[in-house]
């Protein structure tokens, strides 16, 4: 457990470092913030379009933050990084979780960052937060977890481009309100990250039973830890030098 916490805390602090991380949060802010000007362009829908514009662009961000770990993982093992705690018997193990647990933590906190950077912008602007703006933005943050794992999966035997693209094309079909008309992929070969998808919900105001967002956050974890068990089971066979 410890070697987990230690990869996981050095995965997290090292996003968290970055000084582009923060200036990104503030280009999102200031975006999210704009759209309070756009009352005569969206015919009065300016409150609307800053949940929406909120939502989506967090939503991007959690997108990015996954992606970033198909990187870091195909770099450490090509360097070497990582080899001592490897070449112990639960050391790839440990390795790939440590590395899920880091990312997803570092996801976790941009998002709610950007969460709570909405809800003060919104609050000042309008009125207070609503409840479903709260939830939607809630199970953004949740799908930090599940992206995470796809990309962590892709990671361990594909090389950082492909899998940095695969991830990206996964988590794209999976937003994709049209999945449901492949039964063979819809919740199957690819995961259904439009359940994490409150837009409209949160938009106008349509409060969601907690028990939803509760279910899908549980979906969300078993999907990572399935993902993270097979991922283990390729890497375990893979050799590294």
């Amino acid at each position: 457990m410890s070697e987990i916490m230690a990869i996981a805390s050095g995965t997290w602090q090292r996003i968290l470092r970055m000084q582009v991380v923060y200036f990104l949060i503030l280009c999102v802010l200031i975006l999210i913030g704009s759209a309070y000007r756009y009352d005569v362009l969206s015919l009065g829908m300016h409150k609307e379009l800053m949940v929406d514009l909120s939502l989506l662009l967090n939503t991007i961000a959690a997108i990015l933050i996954a992606v970033s770990i198909t990187f870091e993982i195909p770099r450490e093992l090509r360097e070497g990084v990582a080899s001592t705690l490897l070449s112990k018997p639960l050391g790839r193990t440990q390795y790939i979780t440590g590395k899920l647990v880091g990312v997803s933590i570092a996801g976790i906190i941009i998002c709610t960052l950007i969460a709570v950077g909405f809800c003060f912008i919104f609050s000042t602007a309008f009125e207070k937060v609503g409840i479903s703006m709260i939830q939607g933005h809630l199970l953004v943050i949740a799908s930090v977890i599940p992206m995470a794992a796809v990309a962590v999966f892709f990671s361990v035997f594909l090389p950082d481009s492909m899998a940095a693209i695969l991830t990206a094309a996964v988590i794209w079909f999976g937003h994709s309100a049209n999945l449901i008309q492949i039964p063979v992929v819809y919740g199957g070969i690819i995961p259904d990250f439009n359940l994490f998808n409150l837009k409209a919900e949160a938009t106008y105001g349509l409060i969601i039973n907690w028990g939803y967002i509760g279910f899908v956050t549980v979906w969300g974890i078993s999907t990572s830890v399935f993902l993270t068990s097979v991922a283990t089971l390729i890497f375990n066979k893979k050799d590294i030098k």
